[in-house]
């Protein structure tokens, strides 16, 4: 199956801090299903929404009651439209991924990838409510990273 990925930048700041941001992300995306082996009969289409923390604080407020930026924010959709498969849309902002990948010490790309691993993967249903749910999220994200970043 082939997955479709659409891009929607809202800030100039990918462009000036991420200018790979594209190739990061499909290799991100195409290596996500990979490794958990999904399998789809239709096209499997994903949207990304690039922004800025101000944004993304107003998307957090308005559906997770957080009046604060976040680095991810995932809207699955999961419809069939035509043979195709939309899994829904992933928002990330850019700030928030230069701030958090410097004070983790983690190369920018390389969390530019967790982050999108974590979104793609909660379109597909994985959640981290729970101890254990977090623990195998977690594992799942680290496996994937270690396949991108051989």
């Amino acid at each position: 199956f082939m997955v479709e990925i659409s891009y929607n930048i809202k800030s100039l700041e990918w462009n000036k801090n991420l200018p790979s941001y594209k190739k990061c992300i499909s290799n991100s995306v195409n290596q996500t299903f990979k490794v958990i082996k999904f399998s789809s009969n239709n096209e499997v289409s994903i949207s990304f929404l690039l922004t800025s923390n101000r944004e993304i604080k107003l998307l957090n407020q308005r559906y997770r009651n957080k009046n604060k930026p976040t680095n991810v924010l995932s809207f699955p959709m999961n419809e069939k439209i035509e043979n195709k498969n939309y899994l829904g849309d992933v928002v990330i902002a850019c700030e928030k991924i230069i701030d958090e990948s410097y004070e983790q010490n983690i190369k920018k790309y390389k969390y530019l990838s967790k982050m999108t691993i974590h979104g793609v993967l909660h379109l597909l249903g994985y959640k981290h409510d729970t101890d254990s749910q977090f623990k195998k999220m977690n594992l799942i994200e680290k496996n994937i990273l270690k396949e991108i970043y051989k």
